[in-house]
């Protein structure tokens, strides 16, 4: 029997911030019960948006074709069973690291047969004075439409 994998992917630019707390917190259940666990820093690695260029569907390799940090995070996504986006909340809604990680994985998965099909996810939002409604629907939002 192989095991469950989950990765969090913390997009705050804060590596030991508030967000990275949660996210361990999110983890104990996890690993009291044999999960297996892993913490990836978004925020601060270099990831643009998505530009609409439609190479990821044209290539069909399960990439995105700009030159950055984007690509290794979708080969960790593709290898977990469960993916926690955790994001602190900017304005209203999650950082840019996290928006630009939301549409390109999303466009790269359904541009390629629906990579993230039936994985298991669940956002995890710090917030100190308001908008944590809106952040937590962006990542909501991600995985109703990616993981179907």
């Amino acid at each position: 029997m192989s095991t469950i994998k989950v990765t969090a992917f913390n997009c705050s630019p804060r590596p030991a911030g508030n967000t990275s707390m949660l996210l361990e917190e999110v983890f104990k259940p996890l690993e009291k019960a044999g999960i297996e666990t892993r913490l990836v820093q978004v925020g601060r690695k270099r990831l643009s948006g998505c530009r609409a260029c439609y190479k990821c569907r044209e290539n069909a390799d399960g990439h995105c074709v700009l030159d950055d940090d984007c690509n290794e995070l979708l080969d960790i996504m593709y290898a977990s069973d469960g993916i926690l986006l955790g994001s602190p909340t900017y304005f209203a809604d999650v950082t840019a690291e996290c928006k630009a990680l939301i549409d390109r994985a999303g466009y790269v998965s359904m541009a390629n047969g629906g990579l993230l099909k039936r994985k298991v996810g669940a956002p995890v939002i710090a917030v100190r004075r308001g908008g944590q409604i809106h952040a937590f629907d962006s990542i909501v939002n991600f995985y109703a439409i990616s993981t179907r």
